[in-house]
Parts: C-alpha cells; sequence; structure tokens
C-alpha cells in the first residue's frame, strides 16, 4: 500500500520530470542573474562614462595593478573554500574542486540576497541532502570568523579614518574605542566558546522538540580552538585578499590615499556597507556612495572612486557568479531537492 508521501512524490515527478526541472532550474538562474545584471547596469546613468574612465586609465596607468587583482580573485574564493570543505569533509567527501565550484554557485545565488545569504542555499546543491543541516552549520561558523574580522578591521580602519577627517577628539576616540573593544572581546569570547551552545541548548526544555535538528548542531563540537582560530586565519587572508585589491585599483584610478590611509578608508567602507542589508546587486549603489564619500577626503574624483568600486564588484562577484552558473551543470539538482533517481 503506497503511502501518502509516496503517493506525492510520484505526483511530483510527473508534473516535474527530473530532466526538464534541472534543465529548467539552470536556464532559470542564469536568466535572473543576467536580468538582474541588464537592471543593474540599466540603472547606472553613467556606465558609459565609467566606460571611458577605465579605458583612458588604461592607456595610461599601470595595467599590471589591474593584472594583480584579476589574479587575486582565484585566492579570495580558494580561502573561502578552506573555511568550508574541510569540516565537511568527515561527513561530505567533497573534493577541494568541487568545493570550489559550490562556493562559486553559492556566489550567484548571492546576488539577490540581502548580506549575500543565498551563498548557503548554493552550496547546498552540491551536498547530498541529508547532510545539508551540517553544510549549513559549517558554513555558518565561517561566516562568523569572516564577519569578526571584518568587525575588527571596521573598527581599527574606522577609527583612524575618524580621528584624521571627521574631527574627532581624544576623548571622543578614547570612547568609542572602548566600548568596540568591549564588544569585540565579548563576541570573540562567544566565538570561542561555541561548542557550548550545544549543552546549553540540551538543557532548554522547549528545544528538545527540535531534538533532530539538535543532532545536526552537535556538529558544533566538533570545533576546538584550533579549528577555530585556523578559520579566523583564513578569514584574515581573504580580508587582506579582496582590501589589497581595493588599494591596487584605487592606484589604477590614481588615487593616491597612502598606504595607511587607503586600507583604513576600505575598512570603513567595508565595515559601513556590511551595515546596510542589501543584495549583493542593489548593495553596488550603497557601495558607490560610501566610495565617493570616504576619497573624497583624499582628494578621489566621483568618476574614479566610482570606477574602482565598480570594476571590484565585476571581479570579484560577477565573474565568479557566471563561473557558478554553468559549473550547475554539472550538478544533480532534482536529487538535491529530493526527488528520487527514476
Amino acid at each position: 500500500m503506497p503511502t501518502q508521501s509516496s503517493v506525492i512524490a510520484a505526483a511530483r515527478r510527473r508534473l516535474f520530470p527530473k530532466k526538464h526541472l534541472n534543465l529548467v532550474f539552470r536556464i532559470g538562474l542564469f536568466l535572473a542573474l543576467a536580468v538582474a545584471l541588464y537592471f543593474e547596469l540599466e540603472s547606472r546613468k553613467n556606465l558609459a562614462t565609467l566606460y571611458e574612465v577605465f579605458v583612458q586609465q588604461f592607456s595610461t596607468a599601470n595595467w599590471v595593478l589591474l593584472a594583480a587583482v584579476l589574479l587575486l580573485m582565484p585566492f579570495n574564493w580558494l580561502f573561502e573554500t578552506l573555511k568550508w570543505q574541510p569540516f565537511l569533509r568527515s561527513y561530505e567527501p567533497l573534493s577541494l574542486s568541487r568545493a570550489y565550484y559550490a562556493v562559486l554557485s553559492g556566489i550567484s545565488f548571492a546576488l539577490f540576497t540581502p548580506n549575500r545569504m543565498g551563498e548557503y542555499a548554493g552550496r547546498l546543491l552540491f551536498v547530498r541532502p541529508e547532510n545539508h543541516w551540517k553544510s549549513l552549520l559549517v558554513n555558518a561558523v565561517g561566516g562568523v570568523a569572516q564577519y569578526l574580522i571584518l568587525l575588527t578591521g571596521g573598527v581599527l580602519g574606522g577609527l583612524w579614518f575618524a580621528s584624521a577627517f571627521l574631527n574627532w577628539t581624544e576623548s571622543d576616540v578614547q570612547t568609542v574605542t572602548t566600548f568596540a573593544l568591549l564588544g569585540l572581546g565579548i563576541l570573540y569570547y562567544i566565538f570561542f566558546n561555541i561548542r557550548q551552545i550545544v549543552p546549553i541548548a540540551r538543557r532548554i526544555p522547549w528545544l528538545r522538540r527540535l531534538k533532530p535538528y539538535l543532532r545536526d548542531v552537535a556538529l558544533l563540537e566538533q570545533f576546538r580552538r584550533r579549528d577555530l582560530l585556523l578559520l579566523l586565519l583564513w578569514s584574515t587572508v581573504r580580508y587582506a585578499i579582496y582590501s589589497t585589491q581595493y588599494v591596487l585599483l584605487l592606484h589604477f584610478f590614481s588615487i593616491q590615499a597612502g598606504f595607511w590611509g587607503a586600507y583604513a578608508g576600505v575598512a570603513t567602507i567595508y565595515l559601513l556597507q556590511t551595515i546596510v542589508p542589501l543584495p549583493a546587486v542593489a548593495g553596488l549603489m550603497v557601495r558607490g556612495n560610501l566610495a565617493v564619500f570616504v576619497w573624497s577626503f583624499f582628494g578621489g574624483n566621483e568618476l574614479g572612486s566610482l570606477a574602482a568600486t565598480f570594476i571590484l564588484w565585476i571581479i570579484n562577484l560577477i565573474l565568479p557568479a557566471l563561473v557558478g552558473t554553468f559549473s550547475l551543470f554539472h550538478v544533480n539538482i532534482t536529487k538535491t531537492l529530493g526527488y528520487e533517481d527514476d
């Protein structure tokens, strides 16, 4: 006697054949990416001017700077992969190359979601259904590590920027520094004691109803302090890479902010743009406005500031997203969504 779930699954397979659903999903994601890019580029009234600025700089500036930014991009996402794949490998035998494609696939989804939450969904397509929750937890821990490094760099850079250009007094700097360090200290303490979440959750009565999910949450107990330190290390390397990419583009577009000024300005922009929960595509306008504001203090012109931000967006998000979209042709999407093989 067939069960209700088997009847529903059979009906679903008849309505949406597996081969058709795979094709529709892939084409749909590619079209969604293309449409989003079209509207984003269409909304930029100064796109032609930015292109002229880029062509002019390419003919006069040191093109090696641009080449270095391009070469650093794969390493940026490689270290992101190293924050995820090794800690999932004991449950999901993902090779480093397949995990790398999963990360790029996540970028495709991230372009349409606030604070790039879609990265989680994109990676799940490369993971067996029974390991989805484990993948989400590992990804979340790595995301927290990256967020801590971003906050740390943002606080340091923001304080330097504020004291140099926003007329903050020494008392203002000391007050903000005290509260910032206190907040960061609390966050780092929680991060390094993340294993305690599991026994605490088990003591809460109403959470016992979620026992099946708590079984996966127990995965957090595998993260020892040396593992968490490693996550922070890879996060720091990533932060250094994409910050350096931005600084190189500033030099390419003749924005001379100095060594400390450039990195402090970049850290300030990254901190402020993280506070605004916008999709990566829509957030480009916010990043552009922040860039114009910050680099104006260093004598940077509006077009150069916007061009540097726009080129970094293309290199670090759009190019990997395109590769990630095509990588979906090597994934059995229907199996990930719970369809049984015919």
